[in-house]
């Protein structure tokens, strides 16, 4: 199941072209026939509580079980095969347990630097050229970084899993970091800072709540990193966070589709097998963040319309027992229209135009969001009593069966989608073997989540939704400030 919200299209659905041989297959007739119309059924029937027929529970509905091999090189390189004859396609993932929660104060950016840096060339490659190899395949590439992991991949013909392999390879141990690329790269990275969260109208709140929200944990600071440490960046500081993480010793490989298990790993070895460690230095320890005490409150001014605000409570590390509660919360909050925070706030209080809910669940204990812009003619703390008194309700009243099975069923939903296709699978079982520590997870955390009672979510939000362990940053537009101050 993906852990960060993503935006997901319907594809389109192709009509084969009529003839003697061929039927006339109606899109929705291919549909109703496919295995997504389960995820849609379950999508449908999860929308009217206490409607759920018996063969669309969850309980009831068994996900197919995923077949891993598994390889250790001599390296410490750890590579995972599942094969999956859909389609001849593979997804090739290279997961570097190292995100922005290894960096350390005044250094801060480097691992999502070498989100943009693995594609600029090597010893033996030029800039573009690694994805030119991908592109001209007809495959694609990217990559992505977190507080815990770099992940770079690839979705390709499977004949082309040898030449992958080779690219990987070459950019584990062999980039070329020189000043002209690390200058080019900053000047990227500081643009996509502009556009992601200095531009945006509230791009910065979220990073104003997590440096107030933590005090060593360095969670603290965004993945984006902070520009004014890059600047002071050498090549020499680059080159040191290279050598230190992107090795193979700290690296995964997943490769999901249409391969024999037995050639993949023959492959791995061939091209993976030789690669040397780096200068792999102990892992300092990170920083455990301690216990928050009090509540903390901060109020900023920005050019923004309406105020608005977000509330972070501090919540465990995700796989943890308390995590499945949480994530069931998190769905019966704010998981679609008629979730209890998107209601109270949108529908029924008509004080606010945008409300949400949800935990950023990660390696080490995060924060729980409550995010809400409100309506004109309202303020942030008009919001803050409407959520209190949601999550109140949580810890006083017991959630509904049918409440709770609907949670269920969109978890349900989020697992079926998420095994649609190799590159989707393969980040699930890449999250559950780096972050998670298990990659059999793939297989029964969705047990974990139909465990769940209501009296875990109530013993949850007892325990989390408290004053004492809730960092608020509020936000009013710079013209309301300077009328509150003048005294109009």
């Amino acid at each position: 199941m993906q852990r960060y919200a993503r935006i997901g299209v319907w594809p389109q659905w192709p009509r084969p072209p009529a003839g003697p041989d061929v039927q006339d297959v109606c899109p929705l007739t291919e549909l109703l026939t496919s295995r997504r119309f389960a995820a849609l059924l379950l999508a449908l029937a999860a929308c009217v509580p206490g409607s759920t027929p018996s063969w669309a529970r969850p309980s009831s509905v068994k996900l197919p079980h995923t077949e891993i091999h598994k390889v250790q090189l001599d390296n410490g390189l750890v590579a995972l095969m599942v094969e999956s004859h859909d389609a001849p396609v593979i997804d090739v993932q290279v997961w570097y347990h190292v995100g922005s929660k290894n960096e350390v104060a005044g250094r801060t950016g480097f691992a999502h630097f070498f989100e943009h840096l693995m594609f600029d060339g090597t010893k033996n490659l030029a800039s573009n050229e690694f994805s030119d190899y991908i592109v001209r395949s007809g495959g694609t590439d990217n990559a992505y970084t977190t507080e815990d992991t770099t992940v770079f991949w690839e979705t390709v013909p499977s004949n082309m899993l040898p030449v992958v392999l080779w690219l990987e390879a070459d950019r584990m141990r062999n980039l070329d970091i020189n000043e002209k690329v690390f200058n080019n790269e900053r000047q990227v990275v500081e643009e996509e800072r502009r556009l992601r969260f200095d531009n945006p109208p509230y791009g910065t709140v979220v990073e104003t709540l997590y440096d107030n929200a933590y005090t060593v944990h360095p969670y603290r600071h965004m993945t984006i990193g902070s520009m004014e440490d890059l600047n002071h960046a050498s090549v020499q500081d680059i080159q040191n966070f290279y050598d230190n993480y992107y090795e193979p010793s700290n690296a995964t490989v997943v490769i999901v589709g249409d391969v024999d298990w037995r050639e993949a790993e023959a492959d791995v070895r061939k091209y993976l097998g030789p690669v040397k460690e780096g200068n792999r230095a102990a892992a300092a320890p990170i920083p455990q963040e301690p216990a928050q005490i009090a509540e903390r409150v901060v109020k900023v001014n920005l050019g923004v319309t309406l105020p608005a605000f977000v509330e972070g409570f501090h919540m465990p590390a995700d796989g943890t027992p308390d995590a499945y509660p949480l994530r069931l919360a998190s769905k019966i909050l704010s998981d679609g229209e008629s979730s209890r925070i998107y209601t109270r706030l949108i529908y029924d209080k008509q004080i606010a135009v945008q409300a949400d809910s949800s935990g950023n669940f990660t390696e080490d204990p995060n924060l729980f969001f409550v995010f809400a812009v409100m309506n004109s003619g309202h303020n942030p703390a008009e919001g803050e009593t409407q959520v209190d008194a949601e999550l109140t309700r949580l810890k006083d009243d017991l959630v509904p069966e049918a409440e709770l099975e609907k949670a269920k069923n969109q978890t349900l939903r989020d697992f079926i989608l998420s095994r649609q296709t190799a590159q989707s699978r393969a980040e699930e079982l890449g999250y559950a073997a780096v972050v998670l520590k298990d990659p059999e997870l793939v297989d029964t955390e969705l047990k974990r989540f139909l465990e769940v009672t209501p009296q875990d979510i109530q013993r949850v939000a007892r325990k989390y939704f408290v004053d004492e362990n809730k960092t608020v940053v509020e936000v009013y537009p710079k013209k309301e400030a300077s009328e509150r101050a003048s005294g109009r």
